[in-house]
C-alpha cells in the first residue's frame, strides 16, 4: 500500500515547484501516510469520518479499497451533522455505506448509537490484532479536518486527544482506551496521493471547500469563495447579513468594508476577507440552509 500515498514535499524542495498547486501556499507540514498506512494494518476495525455536508468529497477510496483488501470492518462515521439539515443529503450518497452513524462532536449527537455499533461489531471479532492483552482495536482515519479526534473525545467523554482547527493538526499515532476491551487509534488526516499532488485549481479549491486545506494554507482563497457562491450563495449572504444576488465580488467588498478590513485608497483588502469567509466556513460557523 506504501506505492499508494505521496509525502508533501517541503518548501523550496525542487520537486515540489513541478506540482504545487497555484491555489496553495507552500507548507513545511508534512502528511503522514505511513502513519496513515501502520494506523490500518493494526486496526481490527476502521471509522471513517466523513463531513456529513460534503460525504462524497471526503471518502478516501485509497483507503477503503486498503481496508477492504485486508478485510477488516469498517463504519462511515458522518461528523458534523448539526451543520446541514439531514433532508438536503442525497440518499444514493450513503445507501451503499453501512453501517452507519450520523454524529455531531458539538452537539454531542449520535454519540450513544457510534458507540454502540464499534461495540456490536467489536464483539464479532474472534481474534483481535492485539492477540498479547486480546483488545479489539479500532483505527480513526479520514481526511484532514473532519474532525477525527473530536470524534475520539465524544467516545470517550472527555478530552483524550488533541484537536485544532487547521488541517494536519494530529501529529502521530495517539492511543485512547474506550472500555477494557477496546482500544481508539487516532491518526493524521490524509489527503489521496492522485488528488494531493494534483495542479488543477478545481481540486485545490474542493479541499479548501471541506476544510482538507485550511483557509492559512490557501493561496488564493477568493477563488475558494467564488466557488462555494456558486452553491451556498443564500447560506453566506444570510449568515453575514449582505445582498450579494450570488456574486463573490460583492460578498467580499461588502463584508470587507464592514469589517474595516481596507488598505489604502480605502479599497478593500479582499485577500483578508475572503480569508475570513473561508475562516469561518471551515470552523462550522457557517451552516447550510
Amino acid at each position: 500500500m506504501r506505492q499508494n500515498f505521496v509525502r508533501v514535499k517541503r518548501k523550496n524542495h525542487p520537486s515540489s515547484m513541478k506540482t504545487r498547486s497555484p491555489l496553495l501556499k507552500d507548507t513545511s507540514k508534512a502528511k503522514f501516510p505511513e502513519l496513515a498506512e501502520k494506523i490500518i494494518q493494526m486496526s481490527d476495525i476502521i471509522l471513517e469520518v466523513l463531513d456529513a455536508r460534503f460525504i462524497t468529497e471526503t471518502r478516501n477510496s485509497e483507503f477503503e479499497d486498503e481496508v477492504k483488501k485486508l478485510g477488516k470492518k469498517i463504519i462511515y462515521v458522518f461528523n458534523k451533522a448539526d451543520l446541514i439539515d439531514s433532508k438536503k443529503i442525497k440518499r444514493e450518497e450513503i445507501n451503499s455505506l453501512v453501517p452507519r452513524s450520523f454524529v455531531s462532536a458539538i452537539t454531542r449527537k449520535g454519540s450513544r448509537e457510534l458507540r454502540d455499533k464499534i461495540k456490536i461489531t467489536a464483539s464479532g471479532i474472534k481474534k483481535p490484532v492485539d492477540k498479547t492483552l486480546k483488545k479489539v482495536t479500532v483505527g480513526i482515519i479520514g481526511y484532514p479536518n473532519t474532525g477525527k479526534s473530536s470524534i475520539i473525545n465524544l467516545l470517550v467523554g472527555k478530552p483524550a486527544a488533541g484537536i485544532g482547527a487547521d488541517a494536519g493538526f494530529t501529529k502521530g499515532i495517539q492511543k485512547v482506551g474506550l472500555t477494557n476491551k477496546i482500544v481508539l487509534l487516532d491518526s493524521p488526516g490524509v489527503i489521496p496521493s492522485k488528488e494531493y499532488s494534483s495542479s488543477e485549481m478545481f481540486t485545490a479549491s474542493r479541499h479548501a471547500k471541506v476544510g482538507a486545506r485550511s483557509s492559512s494554507q490557501v493561496r488564493s482563497p477568493e477563488i475558494v469563495v467564488s466557488n462555494l457562491m456558486k452553491e451556498y450563495s443564500t447560506t453566506f449572504d444570510e449568515f453575514y447579513n449582505v445582498s450579494s444576488n450570488g456574486d463573490a465580488e460583492i460578498l467580499i467588498e461588502e463584508l470587507g468594508r464592514k469589517k474595516g478590513f481596507l488598505k489604502k485608497n480605502n479599497k478593500v483588502n479582499e485577500d483578508k476577507t475572503a480569508r475570513l469567509i473561508l475562516k469561518d466556513w471551515q470552523e462550522g460557523k457557517i451552516r447550510i440552509k
